[in-house]
């Protein structure tokens, strides 16, 4: 092979070693990577980043590897590197649809046959306002630029060519869904909070009146309540979630 050709060569390879991570982190991420985005606008989008971060990505291989195995392992881990980024920045979605689905079961509004938003089916409605409306303050808040950041910071967390170690990306990703798991309580505790103390209120009516049918009763005040409550809560939901989602990429 003369000069020029294994230059290319070497090129091309460097080029889609970054691809691999790219790609992968690209094709999870909330709002790149939903179902509704076609998928040759999201292989531009990761082959736009690729070609900014190219310059800037140091430890990149000088020579092509003998074996075609290693070149097999550098790309396996690097999309398992931005599978990682792009999945545990989808956690923090499914944390929203927790929280509207939370909300709605407390109201009376939880529906396994709702609307599929950003790709989790089974919600409810609250849930799918919740999605879209997480989506929307993603890129309204600048978002966006943290997860193109947190790609390039991934780099100096893990070098390219070493191949992550399995038991500590899932340690992290599964103490990850924990803290997303709490984080989606804690935006449903105003409705958790109502939930008990409607439930509370309504068993005691039927124990001073057994005659009455309270659920008949009182189901249409709980819904406007309800629905009064995420309307004053829904800002302050998506405000802490974006909050989150942003704190985390800028750490991780």
């Amino acid at each position: 092979m003369d000069p020029l050709s294994q230059m290319l060569s070497v090129e091309i390879y460097r080029a889609f070693v970054v691809l691999a991570r790219v790609a992968a982190a690209i094709g999870l991420l909330p709002g790149f990577g939903e179902n509704a985005v076609p998928m040759r606008v999201r292989a531009a989008l990761a082959l736009v980043v690729t070609l900014i971060l190219l310059p800037s990505v140091d430890g990149l291989p000088d020579r092509l590897p003998d074996d075609p195995l290693e070149m097999l392992r550098v790309f396996a881990g690097e999309a398992l590197i931005g599978a990682y980024l792009g999945a545990g920045a989808k956690l923090f979605m499914a944390a929203l649809q927790t929280t509207g689905a939370l909300a709605a079961q407390v109201i009376g509004l939880s529906n396994p046959f709702s609307l599929n938003a950003a790709g989790f089916e089974g919600g409810s409605v609250l849930s799918g306002i919740l999605l879209i409306g997480g989506l929307a303050m993603l890129f309204a808040t600048d978002v966006h630029y943290l997860m193109i950041g947190a790609i390039a910071r991934s780099y100096g967390s893990w070098p390219v060519t070493e191949f992550p170690e399995i038991g500590v990306i899932a340690g992290r990703f599964s103490q990850l869904a924990a803290d997303t798991f709490r984080l989606a309580v804690g935006l449903a505790a105003p409705f958790i909070v109502y939930g008990l103390v409607v439930n509370l209120a309504l068993g005691l009516i039927n124990r001073v009146m057994p005659a009455m049918p309270v659920y008949f009763v009182g189901t249409p005040g709980v819904l406007m309540v309800g629905l009064a409550l995420f309307m004053v809560t829904a800002g302050a939901i998506l405000t802490g979630f974006a909050a989150a989602l942003g704190g985390w990429l800028s750490g991780s």
